[in-house]
């Protein structure tokens, strides 16, 4: 879908990711599609989906681009092929992350249209997935003269290839797909070619993962194959659902134990020093300051 280019920020001093996406396909249309998206996509906040800084199509040759932040680790995709399966809990841990960055962007109206191993990124201390390239997929299958369907085979939904257009459902079916490779080893279904991995995904019923991996409970088994339905309505309604099933099936996480107020001393006579933090951007500067006590 383009080039990534390391970069850094002049201004801000920091590390970035710069994409480049195709000049062949910056057509006046596409490029309105592409901006319009991806500042939409841009505006999500949420710790599993990667920030977009800026965005644009440049002056000089009109090749469109994103600034995103730069992260450090490696995708699923490279996970998998040198480590092998995670743990269960670990596996359904990262699906679980990236099915609550989802249930945020489809309640903004976003779809990602291509979620594989590929576009999720972990972060260098294992703990945070990321989801990369929100409404990047749709700009390129609007903007591909060739007509071909986009996306990995692998993890598209059956409806791609009856040419019905993407929903957030879709999405759920590409998690489940994410979800049993992270938990066998292996995506639902393995074929030679383009024409027998369609018809798979038309017409074969996935193995359950518990059947080839121990450890995987039943509602664990029962939510991969509800997310694998052929029918998108035969799917749970949201990613939210999904997020919530996910984390029944792993337990509730350890409870943290509160540590002790602090006692409160009598209150200075004269203000403490000011410690504060000045963050520059273009015109806008952020103070954040903290005076010593409670407010």
């Amino acid at each position: 879908m383009g080039e990534v280019w390391e970069g850094r920020d002049l201004v801000i001093e920091r590390r970035v990711a710069v994409k480049l996406l195709p000049r062949a396909r910056a057509d006046a249309s596409g490029a309105a599609l592409f901006l319009r998206e991806a500042r939409t996509a841009g505006a999500l906040h949420h710790p599993s989906v990667v920030t977009v800084h800026d965005l644009g199509r440049d002056e000089g040759d009109g090749a469109l681009f994103l600034v995103m932040e730069f992260v450090e680790g490696r995708d699923l995709a490279a996970v998998l092929r040198e480590d092998g399966p995670p743990p269960v809990d670990t596996a359904v841990e990262w699906a679980a992350q990236a099915a609550e960055a989802l249930g945020r962007a489809h309640a903004a109206g976003i779809v990602h249209r291509d979620l594989k191993p590929a576009n999720l990124m972990l972060t260098a201390d294992g703990r945070r997935v990321k989801i990369l390239d929100f409404g990047i997929a749709r700009f390129v299958d609007a903007t591909n003269l060739s007509g071909n369907v986009m996306g990995t085979l692998a993890y598209m939904p059956p409806e791609r290839f009856d040419e019905r257009p993407a929903d957030a459902r879709s999405d759920l079916y590409s998690l489940g797909c994410v979800l049993h490779e992270l938990l066998t080893g292996k995506a639902p279904f393995q074929a030679t070619g383009p024409i027998p991995m369609m018809n798979a995904h038309l017409r074969k019923t996935p193995a359950r993962p518990g059947a080839q991996r121990p450890g995987v409970s039943a509602e664990l088994d029962d939510l991969v194959l509800r997310l694998l339905a052929k029918d998108p309505r035969d799917r749970p309604a949201t990613a939210d659902e999904v997020y919530r099933r996910l984390l029944a099936a792993v337990g509730p996480a350890p409870a943290t134990p509160a540590l002790p107020r602090p006692t409160r001393g009598p209150r200075p006579t004269t203000a403490p020093a000011t410690h504060g933090y000045r963050h520059r951007t273009g015109r806008v500067v952020l103070v954040l300051a903290w005076a010593g006590t409670d407010p």
